[in-house]
């Protein structure tokens, strides 16, 4: 059974493949700046598609095979987390090709990258996160960090903490190469994450929590 660290490699792969196709695509396509716009919008969301479906295959393995190792007793159905995201996407693709109005296919390739990662990764995440919700037998998840991660995602990570509450969202930047892995009863536990990492986790922040965590963040980065 692969370990948290592998299944992330593994998932670091098909998002580079993912990138790498995206951006030939875009190499690929001539004609005008809004041609080309148009091309990256029926191709990108399609190249996405295809390789969200190994992402949350990817989780869904590594969630049961979590749960094998943590010796969890009974049946439980792994369900693949997949949303519609098209809308989303698109739009993102048309902000990613904005340099091609400017000549600069480097930046657009940048940000199409940036665009094609993010999405790729997200199935993966959700699958855990959502998972883990509807399994009486997990108590939690971590966050699975890279060495040389950031301060936030070291902050988030909240060495090696779990996150027990099941509103906690995974959050993600640009590039980011965080995974996330279901903690059960009877395996490897440990000690809950603490508040700032679950403010670091919610979607919307109060000022005084968006500057409490500027200010955590500096001190991580400063390690």
């Amino acid at each position: 059974m692969p370990t948290a660290f592998e299944s992330k490699a593994a998932l670091s792969a098909v998002t580079a493949a993912a990138v790498d196709l995206s951006g030939r695509v875009l190499r690929g396509l001539d004609g005008s700046p809004e041609v080309r716009r148009a091309g990256l919008l029926e191709a990108v969301p399609e190249v996405i598609g295809y390789f969200t479906e190994g992402s949350a295959a990817l989780a869904a393995d590594f969630y049961a095979d979590e749960r094998e190792r943590a010796g969890v007793r009974g049946v439980f159905e792994v369900d693949l987390t997949i949303n519609d995201r098209t809308v989303k996407i698109r739009r993102a693709v048309a902000w990613a090709s904005d340099p091609l109005f400017q000549g600069d296919d480097v930046a657009a390739v940048k940000r199409l990258a940036q665009v094609t990662q993010f999405e790729t990764a997200k199935p993966y995440r959700d699958t855990i996160l959502d998972n883990r919700r509807r399994d009486p037998e997990s108590v939690g998840w971590r966050r699975i960090t890279s060495p040389g991660s950031c301060g936030f995602c070291r902050l988030a990570a909240s060495k090696g903490a779990i996150y027990k509450k099941s509103t906690a969202d995974f959050a993600a930047h640009d590039h980011c190469g965080c995974t996330a892995a279901p903690v059960f009863r009877g395996g490897e536990t440990g000690p809950e994450v603490t508040a700032l990492a679950y403010v670091a986790a919610k979607r919307k922040r109060t000022p005084a929590e968006k500057a409490a965590l500027r200010d955590a963040i500096a001190h991580f980065e400063s390690l």
